[in-house]
This record gives structure tokens, sequence and C-alpha cells, in this order.
């Protein structure tokens, strides 16, 4: 069975506290700068389309500019606490106005190897007005000193993921989810590629515990830390549930 650590804490405080060179996977959702959910397209949507404004604003701790500065330290860290050939798999903004993508990508590779941008096709018609916001991505480095650890031998993995790929859906958050949850057959997705069960994988920027679900889904061990109380404790009852759900398909498998 996997077990979990979670934090509500300052993850470079938590940081600190990691050994060199003892964890197997970084997958992380980092704030991107863009201040979502709070006063963005994301909030201001039924307004836009000439709907009645349902939902109140939920701004993500650290969504401003202060998230470039954390980003560039969380890839610091990645490259001391991972062990050698370890990858860290960072979600990312997709497109415009704000290249953001191009600046992370060039931080990652100071510190790792780049190792390639991985783009999730969420389905049709996103969010804007020009070129409307149907992709985001995923930054893939590796740590220096050994090869990429990789578990898949089928040779089809793309740097595309399409609709529908691997049991992937896209979510639009409801007002009791966290606004940028991602699926967690995504996260499952990188977890499977990149570390065996028993592995350790950390999530510095835990959200609602979308990467621990997965982990605990496939017998993997979890630390995550979130700043937010409202999401740590969404992501303390998403763990939970999947802990007691697996005990009770590990004693159905049993009996």
């Amino acid at each position: 069975m996997s077990s979990y650590t979670i934090h509500l804490a300052d993850c470079f405080d938590v940081f600190r506290e990691i050994p060199d060179s003892s964890v197997d996977l970084i997958l992380t959702d980092p704030p991107y700068g863009h201040n979502n959910n709070n006063g963005d397209l994301i909030d201001r949507w039924e307004e836009a389309v000439g709907k009645e404004k349902k939902d109140k604003p939920r701004p993500i701790l650290n969504d401003g500019p202060e998230a470039n500065e954390l980003v560039r330290k969380l890839f610091q860290e990645a490259a001391r606490v991972l062990k050698p050939g370890c990858c860290c798999c960072c979600c990312c903004c997709g497109g415009g106005p704000d290249p953001q993508f191009a600046r992370w990508s060039l931080w990652i590779d100071e510190v790792l190897d780049f190792k390639q941008m991985v783009v999730w096709d969420k389905g049709p018609m996103g969010m804007g007005w020009h070129y409307r916001r149907s992709y985001e991505t995923i930054l893939v480095a590796q740590k220096r000193g050994a090869a990429c650890h990789w578990f898949d031998d089928s040779h089809k993995i793309e740097n595309i993921i399409r609709p529908g790929d691997y049991g992937i859906k896209k979510i639009i958050p409801s007002k009791t989810q966290h606004p940028t949850v991602k699926p967690v057959a995504l996260m499952a997705h990188f977890i499977r590629l990149h570390t065996m069960p028993g592995d350790v994988v950390l999530d510095p920027f835990m959200g609602s515990g979308t990467t621990g679900v997965a982990c605990a889904n496939m017998d993997r061990e979890f630390i995550g830390v979130e700043l937010d109380p409202q999401f740590y404790e969404m992501a303390e009852k998403r763990l939970k549930n999947a802990e007691a759900n697996n005990q009770k398909h590990l004693e159905f498998a049993m009996s």
C-alpha cells in the first residue's frame, strides 16, 4: 500500500527537510503568475458572454509576478532533491500573451536537462476571443548524471496528449473544486512513465491533491505541500478517501 505525507506550509520550508537525491519524481502545477480566477477572463467569463455572474473570485496564492521567482527556486531545489536521471514534470500555461512557457523552459534547462514540452490538448474551444486557449503544456526535465527514468517500452508515447488519450478528460472546475484542478489521469500518465511502485513522488504546490490521489491509486509514496488552508483541507479529504477506497479494494481482492 502507498503512503502519503502532506504539509500545510511554505514548500521551501519543507524542501529544507528533504535530503539530497531522495525523490524519484517531482510532478506539480505551480501558480502561473496570471492571477487566475481573480478578475481575469476565467473569473469574468459569465459576464463576458452576457450571462449572470454566479461565482465569487477564488484567487490562488502567489499567482502574481512573484510566481516566476517561486518556480525558479523550485527548479533549483528539484536539481538538489531528485535522484540522478529522475524527472521534474511541471505544468505550465499554453500560448500567450505572456510567453511564460518559454521563460520557464530556459530556467529549468539551467539546472536540469530539458527533455520535452508536452502539449495537453484539452479539447475544443477554450477561453478567449482570438486563438482561443485550448491547450496547456507540461515541461519535462531530468536531473543530470544518469539516463532518464522511463518505464514504457511501447515506443508510442507522443509529446501531444489528445482528448481522451490515457483516459484523460477535460475538467471544468466547479465552485467546490480548486479553480485550476487537473485530471487525476493526467498526473497518472506522467507517474506511470517515470516511476515504479514504491517510488517517492513530490508535489510542492499540491493544490487539492490530485497528484497525491494518483499516487494512492498507483502505489507510490507521496509528499505534498500546500500553502492555502482551504485547498489543503480539500487535499486531505481526497487522500483519505483514496486511501479508504484502495483499502477496500485490497480487502476484496484478498477475500
